[in-house]
């Protein structure tokens, strides 16, 4: 994420988070833990007060008012509420912290016809764009809260899509203040790039993203600007490199037909992302020549992720007499890719992949609507003869389902439904099934293979982490930076702010950037990826890893060359075929040189 602000002055202005009493780690719902708590003189005193709340009414210090906005004027139903008198005027009735009000709202959320999660929020308006207010002389923007996680947003007048910039907190049932430093408000990424300006401000907001039926309440006191802080304190060690030994296999042979199927065939792979798997189609955003491109660059598999259940018109009956009415959009994008791919030596994966959590393992109608919808695939493709089509079962069944997610035995009994569904029509074509967590290699590992003897198995793997998703706002590590790999002790800090990480953070990404000094090496790759590869060996069938990838947002081009080198290498070396996730082709259809070679592309 493009910033105006230097590492070094990031790193100058350590958030400090204090908390009252506890905070968990960022769910929807708040719940406390044992923090002590801070005494008052711990919380700097404000040099800008936006609002006390003190006055009770809706309006701020600076004249302007407090106002609420939801989802619904873009099709959603969520419902938010400010206390209101008598009279119906709003008014801060909230119990303040360490004093006597503050700003409350309570909210429910209903996605409606949203294809997206419903949001609520709150704000106020600082300045106008003739008129924006000037955050610059100060180095933090402070607040005390207790309620739902959220982030907090400050608005800037060149920002003209809403892709504000922003700090994600987590829930809190106790009162908890915090001291977050501009240089922290990062974009979310899916909007224009724009640099934090601190001269441009107009609003400041607070919005929060849920799930249909949930409801909660976020309190808001004491909101504020402090000019400065006082001295960073180092917070972390700087190791030497600490690679594991590598763990050597004794076999990687796997006598089955479908292991040379797949190094043919799923080798080299590249995911058409960002597109079919969020939205229903309206065009062919990617076509033949993009699929021409794909082979020209060197790649040998396309899989294509689609949320199939956006093609469901009409559902009639139920069980086993379950029929479904499909768009014919649907078969018109599959039969486009299915003659492309094939037309330029490419093989075909059709992923059932979806981020929209229609699906419910307790409700037996979307399950069975899933089955009936892989029958439905399967009985259009029963002619065809090529071995090189593929169907894959369900792309992270955690991310495709509302509530509880699956466990092991739920996906097994669900995949085999989907299997029965798919052979009633095709005996031929070659199924893809991952496991719960994410496609995770343990789950996998400890697993028996399905009943049917025409599988592949897949895996995902975006190790290390931190690595990997560094400036992913998605994965709460929007303001992560420049980390090497391998592991740098000349690049490391022993101040984590100096890397982009934050109090705020989840436990696991902190203790993730503690260790990669361990992790962030070629060894630990290996290994990771080596139990998937045992397993495969002693059940006697193959495995491939069809999503892994680093992303770019705050990464060094020539640690991700090294990353993707040493990867390749492994998989190479353990017979493991391939299938990068985030699209790398530039705008003439073309691959970077250090990307072809980092890749093996011929």
């Amino acid at each position: 994420m493009t910033s105006r602000f230097p590492p070094s002055f990031l790193a100058s202005l350590v958030p400090v988070l204090l908390l009252s009493f506890g905070c968990d780690s960022g769910s929807s719902s708040p719940e406390g833990d044992n923090t002590p708590s801070p005494q008052p003189s711990d919380v700097p005193a404000l040099d800008l007060v936006i609002d006390d709340f003190e006055d009770g009414d809706a309006a701020t210090t600076l004249g302007s008012y407090w106002y609420s906005y939801s989802d619904v004027d873009n099709g959603g139903a969520s419902l938010v509420e400010f206390p209101r008198n008598d009279a119906g005027d709003v008014i801060m009735a909230g119990e303040g912290f360490e004093s006597e009000r503050s700003l409350e709202v309570t909210f429910s959320f209903d996605q409606g016809t949203l294809t997206y999660e419903p949001y609520i929020g709150l704000g106020a308006h600082l300045g106008s764009a003739g008129e924006p207010l000037d955050l610059s002389p100060y180095a933090t923007l402070q607040y005390s809260y207790r309620g739902v996680g959220h982030s907090v947003r400050l608005e800037t007048s060149d920002v003209a899509d809403y892709d504000y910039h922003g700090v994600q907190l987590p829930a809190s049932a106790a009162w908890k203040t915090v001291e977050l430093p501009l240089p922290l408000f990062i974009q979310e990424g899916w909007g224009e790039k724009v640099p934090f300006d601190p001269t441009q401000i107009v609003a400041v907001s607070f919005h929060v993203r849920g799930a249909t039926g949930e409801t909660g309440s976020l309190e808001i006191d004491g909101l504020g600007a402090v000019e400065q802080q006082g001295d960073v304190e180092p917070d972390m060690e700087i190791h030497e490199p600490a690679p594991p030994a590598i763990v050597e296999l004794e076999s990687i042979s796997i006598d089955n037909p479908l292991q040379a199927l797949a190094m043919e065939s799923l080798d080299r792979g590249y995911n058409v992302t960002n597109w079919l798997e969020q939205e229903r189609f309206e065009s062919f955003v990617y076509d033949e020549t993009f699929v021409a491109q794909l082979a020209e660059a060197g790649f040998r598999g396309l899989r294509l992720p689609i949320d199939l259940d956006l093609y469901v018109e009409e559902v009639s009956g139920s069980g086993d007499d379950l029929e479904l009415t499909l768009h014919e959009d649907l078969f018109t994008i599959l039969d486009s890719f299915n003659a492309w791919t094939e037309e330029n030596g490419l093989s075909f994966t059709i992923d059932f992949h979806q981020y929209d959590r229609s699906l419910d393992f307790s409700d037996t109608a979307t399950t069975a609507e899933a089955v009936a919808l892989w029958g439905a695939v399967a009985e259009h493709f029963a002619d065809n003869q090529r071995k090189d089509l593929f169907f894959e079962l369900l792309n992270e069944p955690e991310l495709s389902v509302s509530g509880t997610a699956p466990t092991q035995a739920q996906w097994t009994e669900l995949a085999e439904s989907m299997i029965a569904a798919i052979r009633e029509h095709d005996d031929h074509h070659t199924i893809i099934f991952g496991d719960i967590e994410w496609y995770g290699i343990g789950p996998l590992s400890v697993r028996e293979p399905l009943s049917d003897d025409n599988v592949i198995y897949a895996f995902h793997f975006y190790d290390p982490f931190i690595f990997t998703h560094q400036g992913a706002s998605w994965s709460n590590m929007a303001t992560t930076h420049d980390l090497p790999f391998p592991y740098d002790p000349e690049r490391w800090s022993d101040t984590s702010t100096e890397l982009g990480f934050t109090p705020f953070m989840e436990s696991w990404i902190l203790n993730e950037m503690r260790n990669y000094y361990r992790t962030g090496n070629a060894n630990a790759l290996y290994n990771r990826i080596s139990t998937a590869k045992k397993w495969a060996v002693e059940h006697g069938v193959p495995v491939i890893c069809n999503e892994f990838g680093a992303y770019d947002g705050t990464s060094r081009l020539e640690d991700r060359v090294r990353y993707y080198s040493e990867l390749t290498r492994i998989f190479g070396e353990l017979e493991i075929p391939w299938q990068h996730w985030f699209m790398i082709l530039d705008e003439d259809g073309g691959v970077s040189p250090e990307y072809r070679e980092a890749f093996g592309l011929e």
